[in-house]
């Protein structure tokens, strides 16, 4: 049977293979017309380049932006066919290294920049020219230069001359000096055509040559074009996927392809090696260059490897159950001495699952092998575990087709357990209570053998060692498997025969209260490295999420509390009122001492500690101050000795014994602030790296607005939160208090009970493995979205459904086409929660906003959810529009609320439209046909709106709801909170710089490019660290903004910020241009600079005014950068900087914005459920 299994495995790995090969083979390449074949060879200083071409070089020109660096005439011109010619050169590199220093000298001299290459090369690759160990770098590109008539020309020319010798010009520019009349040509011109993109590309020799301190590297670029690193290490990209993962006798075999661009390789080693213990096994690779594919697709390489790793030769004394063992290639390659890992990744879903587990038997042991892929890169790794070989028996001996193998009249076996050498959390607490309150159930603790914490068992009596015969026995007949992280855990292998015949109910019990960190792709429903069957958690709030954000059941999760909260709330140990409890979690990106050194989490922690003031707080109040450090990090602990604090590390001591103790706690993002918090006691969070911490996927939680306590973003606030708290008597806010409770739902001692309950109900699952069949339904939605005929579906579905009875009661919010959670939408939202509604919402959104309303959920644009939603909804409620063939209902409510007043010309009110397809305006009618209601503030508003839109619909000037917030009575108040999420002192200044986009930069995609118009250093320069100056960019911009690095604290992009209005709040001064954010803006009644850099362009050939923009603005125009930063800094200091009068303007366009638009919007369109 296991012979089959293995022959099965094998027969699809090899076929998902060989499809590979054929894909590759089928593939075409774009190739430049007259270019058949190219040779390319360096060696001994040499570059001989050999072609068939259908026109005749007469040199090979070395490029680098406008000019020529060098140049080398064709030595050999020969007559191959009729519309062939055979090309030979012969480069010497150090004649060209010297016509590089030379150029770059004369350049300097001249002290003129290059001209950028306009071709679609980045930067970086072509003009950037720096200094590489005092040698100027740089990137340059070959092309051939031959003579041709102007009008046929081929394509891939980067210059042309009109005379020998003469300035270089672009095609493009040529014949527009032709068109004027200002050039006539007459003859052939000169042209230099990239050297790239041959039908056949060989590359021979080493790509890298050294002269001393200088350098070469000639490689293929992202175009497919030969090119030369100067004086600078040339990177290869490589890309690697594993199409082959099999283990049969103790033999792990693997295999796939690599690619590496233009790097040639010269031998391979397999390396699997321990994440903890760092032990290493070794196996060579066997590298198939494939030289044809290679010779087609422009000389870059794709090598087939594959390796086998014996593992039945190995020491098996340095196996440890508890580590991951990670696979990579060591690669050695052409040129270099050092070798290159690469980590075994990329293994197709086919391939993943259909891998299978091996085991093999060595004298009195057995090896099981346990494959399995990272969740984010799909990366190989291993679990290597040895036992008794009897232990393991118990398994193969087994006939059970699956477990457990229940016996009639004995007591239900549940097998309780934390990670394989701990016992302090959820688990413990459960398993005591069990053994004291439950005698029918037999329930037992696995622990590791070697455990420290075997001291916390007050008997041994069901305490069961990890991986021995009897955890084994029990495990083939236990009914549930309850742990505070996997169950995989708790299994006595993680080998497939067993984990593949369990149905036993798994448990998941937690170690903390979830929701600070997005923890989806750990623990998430269809994370295909986490299962479980019942999820306990603490609150109805954490149980929300868990179902919104995790995907699970609302059956599946259970509001029972943690069962360490019986002992926690025991009141058994009196709080020490001088103890400070600094206690941080751990960073997983801080893996090494290096690393580490150099860490904000180092600076940060250590200059707190070490800090004069926390010194002269605990002076004051007789405090103790206790760190904790997290397990995680405990190997960095030395670094903390000398400060003058009392350093722990949890799992030393016990962790909610700390808990009880201490009077005041310091954290930034652990769980263990929760459990403080429930014994009212004062939280302060210190999250100086939130944006890195939580990353793109943010958190659970609006952080500010649920957390448990007080959140400084640097020392200086935190200090001073401690201080209040101090001298509070260290009792906790008020406010605080109320938050905590939100999280405990049960604030008794009965919470094992309520979970021994849950697990009780629960039944055996129905199939044993789950494992990668959950992943199924994803990738399957994934592949569906990809494909050509989606859309079709969709509008089909959407048809389909729109005939079915309209829900009355379905609400769909979207912001800045389901980017944003902002603007009227989420405010006439939030006014709807507020007042109680309970119509079920939809938000379209892709980011990370955690919603409260339990009749609330999110989907993403253009999903299968979208179209069905919209198509069953009364409500739609957006800020833009949704696709133009989208059809509301007959009696359906479309509210346009639109994102701001209008000031340039729109849609139907332009003359001339710049950045779209012929088609954008009819897709704009069409949808604009749609809106059943338009949301207005003022009448010029209104009219503008039907002029533009051709809209005929109802408008209502009810004021925009979304500058509710700016009118609001705790605006004061709210700005605080957005300065202090944003990591912004309260006595640092602000700017905020939020520009429209330029309708003549479009991609032709309804997207736009956008250049910084200012100099950054220059304004850092002005300013100094007590300014800091925030960038959005307009949501249709789509390109990121570069800030240097050495800028990152005082110039932040908040592009992606929600919501803009509270970045309003936040600013003290407004940059803009033509957007209308300054209408929404001029309500705080603060100081408006308008850069109008391109005026004349913007407004005579693009889109034009429906004011008159130089003398109806709040604030002054300027049009250079230095008028612009003069006018900044006087704003900054108060003084009047012009501008129409404020009063007058706001009750011409903003008559209706008083604070409470949102409110009559909803009274008037969703009067209150009867």
């Amino acid at each position: 049977m296991a012979f089959k299994k293995h022959s099965a495995q094998a027969l699809v790995q090899s076929l998902v293979s060989d499809l590979r090969d054929q894909r590759l083979k089928r593939k075409t390449y774009r190739y430049y017309s007259g270019h058949h074949s190219l040779a390319v060879k360096s060696h001994d200083g040499r570059l001989n380049v050999e072609a068939e071409l259908n026109y005749v070089p007469s040199a090979v020109a070395v490029l680098h932006g406008r000019q020529i660096v060098f140049s080398e005439p064709v030595i050999s011109k020969s007559h191959e066919s009729a519309d062939r010619y055979h090309a030979t050169a012969n480069i010497g590199l150090d004649q060209v290294l010297d016509a590089w220093e030379e150029y770059r000298e004369l350049a300097t001299l001249n002290s003129e920049d290059l001209d950028a290459e306009e071709d679609g090369e980045t930067k970086s690759e072509i003009e950037e020219v720096e200094e590489e160990d005092g040698l100027p770098a740089g990137t340059v590109r070959l092309a051939f230069t031959f003579e041709c008539e102007f009008t046929e020309l081929p394509s891939a020319i980067a210059w042309i001359q009109v005379e020998p010798h003469g300035e270089l010009l672009r095609r493009k520019e040529v014949k527009a000096l032709v068109e004027e009349g200002e050039l006539s040509l007459e003859g052939p011109v000169i042209a230099h055509r990239i050297m790239g993109r041959f039908e056949k590309t060989e590359l021979l020799g080493a790509g890298s040559y050294q002269a001393g301190e200088r350098s070469t590297g000639v490689y293929v670029n992202k175009r497919a074009e030969i090119s030369i690193g100067i004086n600078r290490e040339v990177s290869h990209s490589y890309r690697i996927r594993t199409d082959k993962t099999q283990v049969h006798a103790g033999i792990l075999s693997l295999a796939g392809v690599l690619d590496t661009q233009t790097d040639r390789l010269t031998g391979a080693r397999l390396s699997v090696i321990g994440r903890r213990t760092k032990v290493e096994f070794e196996a060579p690779v066997q590298l198939k260059l494939d030289s044809d594919l290679a010779d087609r697709r422009f000389g870059k390489a794709t090598y087939k490897w594959q390796a086998d790793l014996d593992f039945a030769a190995q020491d098996w004394e340095v196996f440890d159950r508890g580590d991951n063992y990670d696979i990579y290639l060591m690669l050695s390659h052409a040129g270099s001495d050092e070798e290159r890992r690469m980590r075994v990744t990329r293994t197709p879903y086919i391939v993943r699952s259909t891998t299978q587990a091996g085991a093999v038997h060595k004298g009195s042991q057995t090896l099981a092998i346990s494959p399995y892929f990272t969740f984010k890169a799909k990366s190989t790794s291993l679990i290597l575990e040895v036992y008794e070989k009897e232990a393991f028996a118990v398994l193969e001996d087994s006939r059970a087709k699956s477990f457990p193998i229940l016996e009639s009249g004995s007591h239900p076996i549940w097998i309780v357990g934390e990670l394989s050498y701990k016992a302090q959390d959820n688990a413990l607490h459960l398993f005591r209570y069990l053994r004291a309150q439950r005698q029918d159930i037999d329930a037992y603790y696995v622990i590791d053998e070697n455990s420290p914490d075997l001291r916390n068992f007050d008997s041994m009596d069901h305490v069961v060692f990890h991986g021995s015969k009897e955890h084994f026995e029990l495990a083939i007949r236990a009914s549930r498997f309850i742990g505070t992280h996997h169950a995989d855990y708790l299994y006595p292998t993680r080998h497939q025969s067993f984990s593949a015949r369990t149905r036993a109910t798994r448990v998941f019990l937690q170690h903390g209260v979830m929701g600070t960190k997005w923890m989806v792709p750990n623990y998430g429903k269809n994370s295909p490295g986490f299962t479980t069957d019942l999820f306990m958690v603490s609150s109805d709030r954490e149980k929300q999420y868990i179902v919104s954000d995790f995907l699970y059941s609302p059956e599946d999760v259970k509001v029972t509390g943690l069962s360490r909260f019986d002992s926690l709330l025991a009141n058994d140990v009196p709080t020490n009122k001088n103890m400070l409890l600094i206690i941080p979690t751990w960073r997983d990106w801080l893996q090494n001492e290096e690393a580490f050194l150099e860490s904000a989490y180092l600076q940060e922690w250590k200059g707190l500690l070490s800090s004069p003031e926390l010194a002269q707080m605990a002076a004051k109040h007789s405090l103790e101050v206790v760190f904790s450090l997290h397990p995680n990090m405990q190997h960095f602990r030395e670094h903390f000795q000398d400060t003058p604090a009392r350093l722990i590390v949890q799992g030393e001591v016990d962790v909610q014994e700390l808990i009880k103790t201490a009077a005041v706690m310091v954290t930034d993002y652990s769980s263990v602030a929760f459990d403080f918090s429930f014994l009212h006691k004062p939280v302060h969070y210190f999250q100086f790296d939130r944006a890195r911490f939580l990353g793109k996927k943010g958190s659970h939680l609006d952080l500010d607005a649920e957390l448990p306590g007080r959140i400084a973003f640097d020392s200086a606030s935190l200090l001073t939160d401690l201080a209040e708290s101090m001298d509070r008597g260290k009792i906790m806010e008020p406010r605080y208090v109320q938050r905590a409770d939100v999280f405990m739902s049960h604030r008794d001692q009965n919470n094992s009970q309520r979970v021994t309950e849950e697990i009780e109900k629960a039944s055996l699952r129905k199939r044993s493995q789950d494992g990668w069949k959950a992943e199924l339904p994803e990738k399957l939605k994934s592949r569906f979205r990809k494909n050509k005929r989606y859309y079709s579906v969709m509008r089909a579905m959407f048809k389909t459904v729109s005939r079915t009875p309209m829900d009355e009661n379905l609400v769909v919010f979207e912001s800045g086409l389901g980017k944003q959670y902002g603007d009227s939408p989420r405010y006439i939202y939030e006014e709807l929660v507020r007042s109680g509604d309970t119509r079920k919402k939809v938000w379209i959104y892709s980011g990370a906003h955690r919603f409260t309303d339990p009749n609330t959920i999110t989907i993403q644009r253009l999903s299968p959810e979208y179209f069905w939603y919209l198509a069953r909804a009364k409500f739609w409620v957006t800020n833009q529009s949704f696709p133009h063939y989208l059809r509301r209902r007959k009696n359906g409510i479309y509210l346009q609320t639109w994102h701001g007043t209008p000031l340039k010309h729109m849609a139907l009110d332009i003359e001339e439209i710049h950045g779209r397809d012929e088609g954008y305006v009819q897709r704009v009618v069409n949808a604009t046909k749609q809106w059943s209601h338009l949301i207005s503030p003022s009448k010029y508003t209104t009219d503008i709106m039907k002029s533009a839109y051709s809209f005929s619909g109802t408008a209502t000037e009810l004021g925009y709801p979304r500058n509710d917030i700016l009118m609001a009575p705790d605006a004061e108040a709210r700005e605080v909170s957005i300065r202090e999420g944003l990591g912004l002192a309260p006595d640092v200044r602000t700017v905020l710089y939020a520009p429209t986009f330029r309708d003549d930069a479009g991609n032709g995609r309804g997207r736009f490019k956008f250049e910084l118009p200012m100099d950054l250093e220059e304004f850092d320069r002005r300013f100094g660290e007590d300014t800091v100056l925030l960038l959005r960019m307009h949501v249709l911009v789509s390109n990121a903004i570069s800030i240097p690095e050495e800028l990152n604290a005082r110039i932040l992009d908040v592009s992606g910020y929600p919501d803009i209005q509270e970045l309003y709040l936040a600013t003290d001064v407004l940059i803009t241009d033509y957007s209308s954010v300054f209408f929404d803006y001029s309500l705080l009644r603060r100081p408006i600079v308008f850069y109008a850099y391109d005026l004349e362009n913007y407004r005579d050939n693009l889109r034009g005014f429906y004011l008159d923009y130089q003398s109806e603005m709040p604030g002054p125009i300027v049009e250079t950068e230095a008028e612009l930063w003069d006018t900044v800094a006087d704003a900054l200091e108060g003084k009047n900087i012009g501008g129409v009068e404020r009063e007058a303007f706001v009750k011409r366009f903003a008559p209706q914005d008083d604070g409470f638009a949102s409110r009559r919007v909803v009274q008037k369109f969703f009067p209150q459920n009867k």
